[in-house]
């Protein structure tokens, strides 16, 4: 369904009705246009009383539209055409239902919330240099724990210095995939040359959280 959704200021997903009687064609599209957000939303195209016939399935593949049909049948050449068109024919018969499933569908289309989380902190004791590597920064970790490979950045008395990935992470001669609370450990970061004592390096991770679709 999200390839049927149309780009623009809004993501719009056209839709093309059919029921058995006017009130339930109305009542059903009302219903089905309130489902949307400032990002996304759905438009009716086409409604009409009667069977899903060939003409529907014609309109829906011309203008990238699902069906929705609401105490109707699909007639069998109708059927047919669709599942060679693509297109996406779907019958109910509660209106509640289709509403919940096409906003399902639409919760799909948003933008995940990228969240930030902590892992971990370190601070900074001294530096040292590593033939081949460069500058490891020899650290205590004072929160959590601190993962090779991990984004981090690096503070001064509260400033942000810089960001990088840790490239480089020791327990005293041996690579380590993680160093936990309370042990040392060296630390080397991408594209950062230089560390001094009392510098805070913290660990995190961002996660994409998926947006439930709250409506107007």
């Amino acid at each position: 369904m999200s390839s049927l959704i149309k780009e623009g200021t809004m993501k719009t997903l056209p839709l093309i009705i059919k029921g058995d009687v006017d009130g339930s064609v109305e009542a059903l599209s009302e219903s089905l246009e309130k489902v949307k957000t400032e990002e996304v939303g759905i438009r009716v195209i086409h409604k009409s009383v009667g069977m899903v016939t060939e003409s529907d399935v014609l309109l829906a593949e011309a203008s990238n539209a699902v069906i929705i049909g609401f105490h109707v049948q699909v007639r069998s050449n109708a059927r047919l055409q669709a599942n060679q068109a693509g297109v996406d024919i779907r019958t109910y018969n509660v209106i509640y239902q289709a509403v919940e499933e096409l906003t399902l569908a639409l919760e799909g289309l948003l933008e995940p919330d990228q969240v930030e989380s902590s892992l971990g902190k370190a601070e900074v004791l001294t530096q040292f240099k590593i033939p081949k590597i460069g500058f490891i920064a020899g650290c205590k970790v004072v929160e959590g724990l601190i993962i090779r490979n991990g984004k981090a950045r690096v503070t001064r008395e509260g400033e942000l210095l810089t960001e990088g990935l840790i490239n480089s992470l020791k327990r005293h001669k041996d690579d380590a995939k993680e160093v936990k609370e309370g042990l040392e450990c060296g630390i080397g970061i991408d594209g950062v040359k230089k560390f001094q004592e009392g510098d805070v390096i913290e660990v995190y991770e961002i996660r994409e959280v998926k947006r439930k679709l709250v409506l107007s």
